[in-house]
């Protein structure tokens, strides 16, 4: 059973440069950090709530990480979904069809992973993963939302309901934003759909450019969102203030991609 995001990935040329952020400034507790010489990399997880962000350094130039992160920069790398049961997930998905990258779990960062292709989630690298028993665990809520941009949403829609079991449930209408939201919820995060509402719109233009792909952003709920935008001021980070947001009753201000290694955090409030 796949039950909720476990962490989105994250390549960055210097992990402890990355931790000054992740954890020093956002105040992220490290539930692991370790080199996986067969894979070239060291990875550090990092918790949000009931979530994690792992940071990605490549540590040998011959390996995908290396040159995802010399073609991209730092970004987000993919998104992993937690399972209890791993091996019955993959051969669920290849009996679908599903393209895989690996048929067979291996042993990564967050227990016995494997990732499903791309091409299977419209531009999305997926990763499942198989915690251990005594590895992080918690009740909070985490990231508030992620987003993906496509074309068609109810094609997505199914995509992802045959992947892992999520749908859109809701749709939202921001004309503001010429896009339409289409929100598939996951334990307490919402993945949402972007559709563009026209051909002149920013997300279409930013389609035309990036092609189908996740947003290099996460969100994530605060309560008071104008103390939170002063205390990142305060350690030296710029954010415009707080303004509407394409959700209901929100309101919202991010710490941009270029200050956070790569992975923007949207604050969002809601006022309901």
């Amino acid at each position: 059973m796949i039950d909720k995001i476990h962490h989105v990935g994250v390549v960055v040329p210097d992990a402890d440069e990355a931790l000054h952020f992740f954890r020093d400034v956002m105040c992220l507790e490290v539930t692991a950090d370790r080199t996986i010489e067969e894979q070239g990399v060291r990875g550090v997880l990092l918790a949000v709530g009931e979530n994690e962000i792992e940071l990605l350094q490549p540590t040998r130039e011959d390996t995908g990480v290396a040159r995802y992160l010399e073609s991209r920069g730092p970004t987000l790398h993919h998104i992993c979904f937690r399972t209890d049961d791993i091996r019955s997930e993959l051969q669920r998905l290849k009996t679908s069809g599903i393209k895989l990258i690996d048929e067979e779990p291996r042993e990564g960062l967050a227990g016995e992973i494997a990732f499903i292709h791309p091409e299977a989630a419209h531009g999305v690298l997926v990763e499942l993963a198989q915690p251990p028993d005594d590895a992080h665990s918690s009740d909070a809520k985490g990231f508030d939302h992620l987003a993906l941009l496509v074309t068609d949403m109810k094609k997505a829609s199914a995509s992802w309901k045959q992947l892992v079991g999520i749908e859109v449930s809701n749709e939202v209408h921001a004309e503001a934003r010429g896009m339409r939201i289409g929100q598939m919820p996951i334990s307490q995060v919402v993945i949402e759909l972007l559709v563009a509402d026209s051909p002149q719109s920013p997300l279409a233009k930013r389609l035309d450019e990036v092609g189908e792909s996740a947003s290099s952003m996460v969100a994530i709920e605060t309560k008071d969102i104008h103390s939170e935008i002063a205390r990142y001021r305060e350690a030296g980070y710029e954010l415009a203030d707080a303004a509407a947001g394409p959700l209901p009753d929100s309101i919202t201000a991010t710490i941009s991609a270029d200050q956070s290694f790569g992975l923007a955090i949207q604050l969002i409030e809601y006022r309901n």
